[in-house]
C-alpha cells in the first residue's frame, strides 16, 4: 500500500520536514507527492526561491514520486492551457539548470467523471502528452475526477469510463463520514477487475480516532484501493495545506498494512 499525497503544503520554515521524516523512517512505503506552486506550474514563471529550494530535496529520496499539478476544469479547460502547463512543468529542469527540478509526471485534477467520447478525446491527448514525453521520468499520469463510485459499480467500467489512460485514477475524495455510506461502501467494495494498483482513495475531515482505529480504516480502503491518503484537516479548502496531527501516524500504518 502506498501514500498519495497532496502536497499543497508553502514549503517555508522546514514545512516539508514531515514528508522528509517519513519517507526516511519508512523506506518500504512509497511516497506519489502532488507538488502546487501556483494552483499549477506558475504558467509566466518558475515557482518562487522556496519551491526552487524544496524540490529537489524531493530527488534525494528513493520513495518519492513527484508530480505536478494541473487541472482540467472537468474537462472544459481549454487544452491548450492544459498544454501549456504540462510543458512547463516538463522544462523546469532546462529552466532551472537543476535535473533535480524534473517531476515524474503529472496529477490532473477536476477530470471528468461521466464518459463522453469528446472528453475522453481530451484527456487522452493530455495523457498521451505526459506518456510521450522523455522530460517526465516515470511519465506516470493520475487523474481525479474526485467521485466515480456510481460508474465503479458498472461491469464495463473500463470500457466506458477514463480509467485505461492513466496508472491511478481517485474514485473517491470526501469528507470521512461520506465514507461510512452504505451505497458509497458497496460500490467501492463490489467486483469490478479493476486491479487496486490503479485505484486511489483520499478522506479528509477524519474525526479524533485512536490509532488501532486508524489501523482499521486503513485496513478497510486497501480493500478498496492501493492508494490513499487519510487527514484530520476539517477546514474547507484547507485539507492539504499543511501536515495533519495524524500523518506520521498514517505512514505508520500503511507500513503495517
Amino acid at each position: 500500500m502506498s501514500i498519495l499525497l497532496p502536497l499543497y503544503v508553502y514549503p517555508q520554515g522546514g514545512a516539508w520536514e514531515p514528508l522528509y521524516s517519513a519517507a526516511k523512517a519508512h523506506p518500504d512505503v512509497d511516497f506519489t507527492v502532488i507538488v502546487n506552486p501556483c494552483s499549477g506550474p506558475c504558467i509566466a514563471s518558475l515557482p518562487d526561491k522556496y519551491y526552487l529550494d524544496e524540490i529537489p530535496k524531493l530527488r534525494t529520496f528513493e520513495n518519492i514520486r513527484p508530480l505536478g499539478y494541473v487541472a482540467t476544469s472537468y474537462a472544459s479547460k481549454n487544452l491548450s492551457a492544459v498544454t501549456a502547463e504540462i510543458n512547463t512543468y516538463a522544462n523546469w529542469p532546462l529552466l532551472t539548470n537543476n535535473t533535480k527540478m524534473k517531476v515524474d509526471g503529472i496529477f490532473f485534477d477536476e477530470t471528468p467523471s461521466t464518459y463522453s467520447s469528446d472528453k475522453y478525446q481530451y484527456l487522452k491527448t493530455a495523457s498521451q502528452l505526459v506518456r510521450n514525453s522523455t522530460k517526465f521520468r516515470d511519465r506516470f499520469v493520475v487523474h481525479n475526477p474526485g467521485n466515480i463510485t456510481a460508474i465503479l459499480a458498472q461491469k464495463d467500467v473500463l470500457q466506458n469510463s477514463y480509467m485505461n489512460l492513466s496508472d491511478i485514477t481517485v474514485v473517491f475524495e470526501e469528507a470521512f463520514d461520506k465514507w461510512l455510506d452504505k451505497n458509497t461502501m458497496n460500490a467501492l467494495q463490489s467486483d469490478t477487475g479493476v486491479r487496486r494498483s490503479k485505484l486511489a482513495v483520499i478522506l479528509h475531515s477524519i474525526p479524533n480516532i485512536s490509532k488501532k482505529v486508524l489501523d482499521f480504516v486503513v485496513e478497510q480502503v486497501e480493500e478498496t484501493a492501493d492508494w490513499l491518503f487519510l487527514t484530520d484537516v476539517k477546514e474547507k479548502d484547507k485539507y492539504y495545506h499543511s501536515f495533519s496531527t495524524m500523518f506520521a501516524d498514517l505512514v505508520d500504518s500503511v507500513d503495517g498494512s
